[in-house]
């Protein structure tokens, strides 16, 4: 497996790396809204591409801008499923990111919505495990297992997650506090809580709970 991973959206996936990800429950969104945001998506890249004389900064760019219009409207999309709002499929999906803590990689926080969760991590690297994971096969391994438990338990059949997880290589410490900040938040900013702890299915590392109760900036 390559550290590039390329399938509708490209992805930087290193041995090690730490990633902001979201991931977002199947039928949660219209297909035509889908198709939308990747047109949007490829006409503004190709540009980039064509003309930029900073294109890696202006490709970090209109992932910023991509990923936000899309969160808002996850926030915001009242249609489609939202099977995270039952307590029973939030729990699952809270204890298969906890299984794989202090086992392949170090979870930072995550946020469960009710059609999409957001989840902050480390993955381990070859210094720490005999044979690490890449990107790819951890979150196949956590939307395999999350997605079997909810279906049996909610009674549905067929796919549970949408295939396509949205995926950001973190580079910095600063901008990881940023983001932790940003996904902390997201019960927040959707209106649905007045602050981060109020919100049953956020989670941060203690050692970061210094961002509680800064205020949010975004990305």
């Amino acid at each position: 497996m390559e550290e590039y991973h390329h399938r509708n959206l490209p992805h930087i996936q290193p041995l090690g790396g730490t990633f902001f990800v979201t991931y977002v429950l199947n039928g949660s969104m219209p297909t035509e809204k889908i198709a939308e945001w990747k047109t949007e998506y490829d006409i503004q890249k190709a540009l980039i591409l064509e003309n930029s004389i900073n294109i890696n900064d202006d490709l970090s760019k209109l992932w910023k801008l991509d990923f936000a219009k899309k969160d808002e409207f996850f926030d915001k999309y009242k249609g489609g499923n939202h099977y995270l709002k039952s307590d029973i499929s939030a729990k699952i999906v809270a204890d298969t990111l906890h299984y794989w803590d202090n086992k392949r990689l170090e979870l930072y926080s995550y946020t469960i919505m009710s059609n999409h969760v957001h989840a902050v991590f480390r993955l381990y690297d070859k210094h720490e495990l005999a044979k690490p994971f890449y990107l790819e096969q951890i979150m196949h391994s956590i939307k395999l297992f999350s997605a079997s438990q909810c279906n049996k338990l909610l009674g549905l059949e067929g796919k549970f997650w949408q295939d396509e997880s949205y995926d950001r290589f973190v580079r910095n410490n600063d901008e990881l506090k940023r983001i932790i900040k940003y996904v902390v938040y997201n019960s927040v900013k959707a209106g649905l809580c007045e602050k981060p702890s109020d919100w049953k299915w956020t989670y941060i590392k203690p050692e970061y709970n210094d961002i509680i109760g800064l205020s949010t900036t975004g990305l």
